[in-house]
């Protein structure tokens, strides 16, 4: 019952952990038990975590942060997951079947294509592998210039971008300025992203921040650069007041008081 499973160790996995490694113990302390019966255990198919991430630093600031918890965080690598029960998970480690006892399993391991773009009648030489989208660098179809398509559904070829939320963000504003380009009978011009670098939650107050993958930023300074860019991103001045408000009342005048 006190077991957790986490299978992912992208960036989805480790932030899932961090928090529910601090999360946990602040219900089961107050019951007299000993958070170190707390178990989380990250399950990462591949030989490190964060793979998507090019910063060996992150990786490192991460693995470090997952053990030093509340409650610590387990990593087993090259660990591949080939069947989750009630109650239990099993998976492939080193050649070995091992079966790991988890009342819960959360999954963060990727994701596959949503079924109403795997229905659309685009030809199959114009999909990826994972049968994603490809687009033109102005992030039209090629069979149907009057349709875009952008985010985790879609792949330029020629300049391939992370599924993240920062890329689909910019993509969709490339989106409406060809739109309006090509409403006006203008020329359409291809989709630029710049990426500002990376956010990643380590546990409940803290936060690791690279900023355009070379400055890193961690600890509370790094937890409110990401609060704080993520407010930035609100739809509407109302509801990024009201985030504010909750985010300095929650962040910082508890921790001021100790609460």
């Amino acid at each position: 019952m006190l077991t957790v499973a986490i299978v992912g160790g992208g960036a989805s996995g480790v932030e899932m952990g961090a928090t529910l490694a601090d999360l946990l113990p602040t219900w089961y302390i107050p019951l007299g038990e000993n958070p170190q019966e707390i178990r989380i255990v990250i399950l990462q198919r591949g030989s490190e975590i964060l793979k998507e991430s090019k910063s060996d630093r992150l990786r490192e600031t991460a693995q470090s942060e997952l053990q030093q918890r509340t409650a610590p965080v387990e990593v087993l690598l090259e660990s591949e997951v080939k069947a989750v029960y009630p109650g239990a998970i099993e998976f492939e480690r080193n050649g070995q079947s091992w079966r790991l006892a988890a009342a819960t399993v959360v999954w963060t391991a990727g994701n596959a294509t949503h079924p109403v773009i795997d229905s659309l009648a685009i030809a199959p030489e114009n999909r990826d592998k994972h049968n994603r989208l490809l687009v033109k660098p102005t992030l039209q179809l090629p069979e149907f210039p009057e349709v875009f398509a952008a985010g985790d559904c879609a792949i330029d070829p020629s300049n391939p971008q992370p599924a993240t939320a920062q890329v689909a963000y910019q993509q969709g504003a490339a989106i409406a300025h060809n739109l309006k380009a090509l409403i006006a009978g203008k020329s359409l011009t291809p989709a630029t992203v710049n990426l500002r670098g990376t956010l990643i939650k380590l546990g409940l107050h803290e936060s690791a921040v690279e900023i355009f993958d070379y400055y890193e930023i961690k600890g509370h300074l790094g937890q409110a650069i990401r609060l704080a860019t993520y407010l930035e991103l609100m739809p509407t001045p109302a509801r990024n007041f009201v985030n504010r408000t909750r985010w300095f009342n929650e962040e910082i005048l508890k921790q001021i008081a100790g609460v």
